[in-house]
This record gives structure tokens, sequence and C-alpha cells, in this order.
């Protein structure tokens, strides 16, 4: 168990732009609309359309839940890929530097 939390400690401080700071957004951002899809936040989207998907809730509340459901969509649906893509791509970098580095030292 405490090498469970010494790894999340080690992601959670990893630096902000390295291939495992971009993977761990991904992953959190895949996580938290997985949860709003679970507890059902989808049904609230239709305050676009004006109506009410719940009418023993406040409009305030269910336009909230909306909102939040909107918002973890769209970043799943546009930052998800491009934070895997560039975590991706830092890591083949930073391995390339790597292998150049010590071919050019030697």
């Amino acid at each position: 168990m405490k090498s469970m939390f010494e790894l999340l400690r080690k992601l959670w401080k990893a630096g902000p732009f390295s291939a495992t700071a971009f993977l761990v957004r991904a992953v959190v951002i895949a996580l938290l609309f997985g949860l709003s899809e679970c507890l059902g936040f989808r049904e609230y989207t239709t305050f676009l359309s004006g109506t009410s998907a719940n009418l023993n809730m406040s409009w305030q509340s269910a336009a909230t839940f909306g909102l939040i459901h909107l918002l973890l969509y769209i970043g799943f649906i546009l930052l998800t890929p491009v934070f895997l893509i560039t975590a991706g791509l830092v890591w083949f970098w930073s391995r390339g530097m790597r292998g150049r580095n010590s071919a050019t030292t030697s």
C-alpha cells in the first residue's frame, strides 16, 4: 500500500511538461468523464434545448450538472487525445535526445 502511495505521489509531482504529466492529465480527465457518465449527468445536458430532464430539481441545478458533463465531454473528446499524443511525442523526443547525447559524449 505504501508503494502505491509513493507511485501516486511521484506521478502527481511530475514536471509540468513531462510525458508523465500529460499522461496523468489524460487519465484524470478520462476518469472524471467516466464518473460523470456513471452518475447520469448526460441526462442533464437537455438544458441546451431548453427542457428539463428532472422536474423534481431546480433548473439551475440541472443546468449545472449538464454544464459539468458537457465540459468534461469536450475535454475528453478534445484534450485527452492531444495529451496522449503529446505524452508520446515528449517521451520519444526525450528518449532520442538521451541517446544522441550519449553518442556525442563518447
